[in-house]
């Protein structure tokens, strides 16, 4: 799928989206640790790109919760042992800009309550374009870049 097009399905689901999922914020009190954890693997892994890009790392995170070959909650998945590197980077864990993570974590609620669509096509993994995981050779499709990050499929894991 053509990065304008992807933009095109984000954009109408955003703006169509926003009045609904504005009335959907604290509805799911028992959700709200999961929306936290998604919001916090978005914000430290991709706050610096646009916002199809956080939204294409959101899918990533919330298709490996549906795989059977992943944990089957949001944070058990961000949690896993050294699957995103901002969970084992010795940095703080807390979000410093309050107003971009306020953002991310609206974004994070639209993509858990199924307000926007998975535009990564069922990718399970990704990497930044400027480095070489050991692992990507082994995917079986690569799906699309967005922005700095290259996504894949993975029939097994």
């Amino acid at each position: 799928m053509k990065k304008s097009t992807i933009s095109n399905i984000v954009n109408g689901v955003v703006v169509g989206g926003l009045a609904v999922a504005c009335t959907t914020i604290y509805s799911h009190s028992q959700t709200a640790p999961e929306i936290s954890c998604l919001a916090d693997n978005i914000y430290f892994e991709s706050s610096n790109q646009s916002e199809v890009g956080q939204i294409a790392v959101a899918n990533v995170t919330m298709n490996r919760m549906y795989s059977k070959h992943f944990p089957n909650t949001i944070c058990d998945v961000v949690w896993e042992d050294k699957q995103f590197s901002w969970t084992h980077d010795g940095k703080s864990d807390v979000p410093s800009d309050a107003v971009k993570y306020n953002s991310i974590y609206n974004l994070a609620e639209l993509v858990y309550n199924g307000y926007i669509p998975d535009i990564t096509e069922g990718s399970t993994f990704y990497h930044a374009d400027y480095v070489e995981p050991y692992w990507a050779s082994t995917m079986d499709e690569k799906v699309t870049t967005i922005d700095n990050h290259i996504f894949y499929k993975h029939k097994g894991r």
